[in-house]
C-alpha cells in the first residue's frame, strides 16, 4: 500500500538530507578558506617579526654610530691637548657631515621599513577581521546544520 504521508515524509527527509549535504560542502569550503586565511595571517606575523628585527638592528647600528661620533670627538680633543699645537688633521667637519649623511640614510630606511610594517599590520588586522567573520559564519552554519539534523532525527 502506498501511504501519501509516508511518501511526503520521505520527500521531506530527502530534501533535508540534500540541504544538509550542501551545508556540509559549504562548511568544508569555509574551513578551507579559514585555513588559508590562518596561513596568510601566520605569514604576516612572520613578516612583521622580521621587520621588527630589522628595525631593532638599524636602531642598534645608529646607537653604535652615535657612540663612534662621540668617541671621535673625545679622541680629537685629547689629541689636540696632548700635542699642544694645532696640527693639520682630516677635516672633522667632513667626517661629521659623512656620518650625518649616513644617519639620514638610515633614518629614511627606518621610515620606509616602518611604513611597510604598518602596511603589514593593516593587512593583518583585515585578515583577523575576515577570520572572525568566517568563524562566526561557520558557527552559524554548524548550528543550522545541527537544527536540520535534529529535525531529520525527529522526523
Amino acid at each position: 500500500m502506498f501511504d501519501p504521508a509516508y511518501s511526503q515524509l520521505l520527500d521531506t527527509n530527502q530534501k533535508f538530507h540534500s540541504e544538509f549535504q550542501d551545508e556540509i560542502f559549504i562548511n568544508k569550503s569555509n574551513e578551507e578558506k579559514l585555513c588559508s586565511f590562518v596561513k596568510e595571517l601566520e605569514q604576516c606575523y612572520q613578516t612583521i617579526s622580521l621587520q621588527d628585527n630589522t628595525i631593532i638592528t638599524y636602531e642598534n647600528e645608529i646607537e653604535k654610530l652615535k657612540s663612534e661620533i662621540s668617541n671621535l670627538r673625545k679622541q680629537k680633543f685629547k689629541d689636540e691637548i696632548k700635542m699642544g699645537v694645532d696640527t693639520p688633521m682630516q677635516n672633522p667637519t667632513n667626517i661629521i657631515d659623512s656620518i650625518s649623511s649616513l644617519l639620514n640614510t638610515i633614518r629614511v630606511t627606518l621610515q620606509n621599513i616602518t611604513a611597510e610594517r604598518n602596511q603589514y599590520q593593516n593587512l593583518l588586522n583585515k585578515t583577523n577581521k575576515w577570520k572572525w567573520v568566517l568563524i562566526q559564519q561557520l558557527r552559524d552554519m554548524r548550528n543550522e546544520n545541527l537544527r536540520s539534523q535534529q529535525l531529520l532525527d525527529e522526523s
